[in-house]
């Protein structure tokens, strides 16, 4: 009888282990090195995000691939300009037209129209905007009137919001562009000899898991890719160096933010853009 009851309660008790090991096994995952519970969160697109305990730029997040990072060190490499408050000026303290970009490459027309060879740029003051239409600022989408709007419904989860104000910016501003921009249906819609293709992508990851883009606690940003004169792509991230990325098809490339893989992860829009 002994021998019996020793028996139930050792099985009662694995029962009780197992389920214990089934209710761990949870939805979310809890890091290798530490005991702390990821959950997957929205993102632009349809890839999920996993973060862990809500903490601000301390926030650790993870992509779909394993790479771990945290909101913070994401933030350092965007290419967004965060007014001081909505209504704050945005506008680029320069008072030259630009031009002399030509000084250092000529544009000249070919089979992607008004396109360049590669050229590299390494300064700080532009980022992946400004490079693609070889401006010298660091700017937002929309920041072309003065006024931003980062904070547009749908700027951070639909790329056709942000593509709009381009191509308002770009048909806006007499000083630094030709009018005449405008939205393409594709990467090899046709351009005119006076226009060159860029294509542009949005990033969000919902670090606060509330389910709403909150401009400077989440993770957002807008990113754009600059069509050469060979039919290659070449981008510029942030404050870093342009990269010749010798791709053919950006809708196909995964737009990457540091070690976060495909970040942008939004629907690609492609705008043809006319410079001086």
């Amino acid at each position: 009888m002994k021998k019996i009851l020793k028996a139930a309660l050792t099985c009662t008790l694995l029962f009780n282990v197992s389920l214990a090991s089934v209710a761990m096994a949870s939805p979310e995952t809890t890091d290798q090195f530490t005991t702390e519970k990821f959950t997957e969160v929205q993102t632009s697109g349809t890839a999920k995000a996993k973060v862990g305990k809500f903490q601000g730029d301390n926030t650790i997040v993870i992509d779909e691939e394993g790479n771990q990072t945290t909101v913070g060190e994401l933030k350092a490499l965007t290419n967004l300009v965060i007014p001081d408050s909505p209504n704050a000026d945005v506008k680029p303290k320069i008072t030259i037209q630009l031009a002399p970009h030509k000084d250092m490459v000529q544009p000249f027309a070919s089979a992607y129209g008004h396109a360049w060879p590669y050229s590299a740029v390494t300064t700080s003051a532009v980022n992946c905007y400004g490079y693609s239409v070889k401006a010298p600022f660091f700017w937002s989408p929309g920041d072309g009137d003065g006024v931003s709007n980062i904070y547009d419904t749908g700027f951070f989860t639909n790329s056709s919001v942000g593509a709009a104000l381009v191509v308002k910016d770009g048909n806006t501003n007499g000083l630094y562009f030709k009018p005449g921009w405008k939205t393409l249906s594709s990467r090899t819609a046709a351009v005119t000899d006076e226009e060159h293709r860029i294509a542009y992508r949005v990033g969000w990851i919902d670090a606060n898991n509330n389910g709403k883009v909150d401009v400077g606690v989440d993770v957002v940003d807008f990113h754009f890719m600059l069509q050469n004169s060979t039919g290659k792509w070449s981008e510029k991230h942030g404050q870093q160096p342009s990269i010749n990325t010798n791709i053919s098809d950006p809708s196909t490339f995964s737009w990457d933010l540091g070690t976060y893989k495909n970040f942008y992860n939004s629907s690609t829009a492609y705008i043809a853009a006319k410079v001086y």
